[in-house]
């Protein structure tokens, strides 16, 4: 009982310091509740829109000989529940790398 507690403590802290956490806040406390630690990762993820600042990392470019440019941007969510000796675990994240207009992108686990 006490760790799901902390998830809802967890889950609470989030949308107070997180602007524009998902509006599902229900649904998160819902599938915390019932474990369902997939669907909360899902949920919990949706609040945190990167697009903006990968797209900005991605069109970085040198302006003019000599110049030079690099922009990194990422995320990384990781989640582990331990509830009655049943573990869970997920981790996702991403990454953007500009090195004078060279973009990779990295699929972070």
């Amino acid at each position: 009982m006490l760790n799901l507690t902390t998830v809802f403590m967890l889950v609470g802290l989030i949308f107070v310091a997180v602007q524009g956490a998902p509006s599902q806040e229900n649904d998160i406390a819902v599938a915390a509740a019932n474990g369902d630690w997939s669907a909360f990762q899902k949920l919990l993820s949706q609040g945190f829109d990167f697009g903006e600042q990968f797209e900005a990392i991605k069109n970085l470019q040198p302006q003019g000989p000599g110049s030079h440019v690099y922009g990194e941007a990422g995320y990384r969510i990781h989640t582990s529940s331990n509830v009655n000796g049943q573990k869970s675990e997920q981790k996702i994240g991403r990454k953007v790398v500009n090195n004078n207009g060279n973009v990779e992108v990295y699929e972070l686990d």
